[in-house]
């Protein structure tokens, strides 16, 4: 089974672990590294490692915020050193959510490309679009 570590600046981690327990419940499979203000790169890297013995799975995928960032630096230092790990970043929630019902269903390869997708599909923006016809606007409220 594949594990999901999320990390980020802050309490980006936990804040996206707490919308998610929220959405679907607590999950066994993932794990949450903050890194803090006063963690150095070292600490997080250590962090990260904790979490990957913690989860024990076959495979990991780590979500993090910034790409460039020094969570996403040290997650791909990790992904280097251990075997079946993909990094990910510029997470959003619905990329975490479509992916956990099907940790057991796909590859980790299907499960990073799935997490693509869904990630940039769900970055929509709200437009509101004056009608200018007149007509069109009392069939369409029903007049």
């Amino acid at each position: 089974m594949t594990g999901i570590i999320i990390s980020g600046h802050g309490h980006f981690a936990a804040g996206i672990n707490s919308v998610i327990e929220l959405v679907v419940g607590k999950q066994d499979k993932i794990g949450v590294v903050n890194f803090l203000e006063s963690d150095s790169t070292d600490l997080l890297y250590k962090k990260l490692t904790s979490q990957v013995k913690e989860l024990d799975c076959d495979s990991y995928l780590i979500f993090t915020d910034l790409p460039g960032g020094s969570p996403f630096k040290e997650s791909v230092k990790l992904s280097l050193e251990i075997e079946n790990c993909e990094v990910i970043t510029g997470t959003n929630v619905p990329m975490i959510l479509e992916i956990i019902f099907k940790l057991e269903d796909l590859s980790l390869t299907d499960l990073k490309n799935q997490a693509l997708k869904i990630g940039k599909k769900q970055i929509l923006a709200f437009e509101v679009k004056e009608n200018t016809n007149k007509a069109e606007n009392k069939i369409k409220d029903g007049i």
